[in-house]
């Protein structure tokens, strides 16, 4: 139980942008799988969050709503979208991380390690769990028909939790590697870019590789 609550301690510092968090964990072993179930932690408390947020809509439009499968379809469909969930959770930051690493190494001490930065990002990240609050407010807004609020929440909202991540990102690189604000702006930015180049070349390379599979499946 201390873990825990060590963990959680740990995550509203990060989102009070306390600075000295990212030293404290970056030389810490116990930080490590801390920070790595971060990112499964926000995508867990987000769905749960929905789906609380959602039953009091179910209970009164849920007999209207028609049931499209069989109930092993449905169980089938959940069991795939919670699988393509994690890997859209876990590939994105793995790759972050990478490229965080990659700047570090290009800008900051040459004794940095990658599980250094493993530690620190996965705790700038805190701020995604504001996700949870933004699911509950666009799944309101879209159920009472407010068009305009929903693309301003999820527009302006996720805007919003993103810049505080990047602020975040930002303490965390500074601390960690050992640069200045400036540096550590410059590093986020750029890792940006590799990120950007990487996530669309896997999304290329897996697209192809689904379109051949199924050109051979279904020829």
């Amino acid at each position: 139980m201390s873990k825990v609550k060590e963990m959680l301690g740990r995550i509203f510092r990060a989102m009070k942008f306390d600075k000295s968090l990212y030293s404290e964990v970056a030389d810490d072993p116990d930080a490590t799988k801390q920070s790595a179930i971060i990112p499964l932690m926000i995508w867990v408390v987000t769905i749960i969050v929905g789906v609380i947020a959602a039953l009091p809509l179910w209970f009164i439009y849920g007999p209207t709503i028609p049931i499209i499968g069989t109930p092993l379809e449905i169980a089938e469909g959940i069991g795939i979208f919670i699988l393509i969930s994690i890997v859209f959770v876990f590939v994105p930051f793995i790759i972050w991380v990478f490229a965080m690493f990659l700047m570090g190494r290009f800008v900051g001490s040459k004794d940095l390690h990658a599980v250094q930065i493993l530690r620190a990002t996965g705790f700038a990240f805190s701020h995604a769990f504001l996700y949870a609050l933004l699911a509950i407010a666009i799944i309101y807004s879209a159920v009472f028909g407010a068009g305009v609020t929903v693309a301003i929440l999820a527009v302006g909202g996720g805007t919003i939790i993103l810049l505080l991540i990047f602020i975040s990102n930002i303490l965390a690189f500074r601390e960690v590697a050992k640069v200045t604000t400036g540096v550590s702006i410059l590093a986020n930015i750029f890792a940006i870019i590799i990120f950007g180049l990487i996530t669309v070349g896997l999304f290329v390379a897996g697209g192809l590789a689904i379109a051949g599979l199924v050109g051979v499946l279904f020829p």
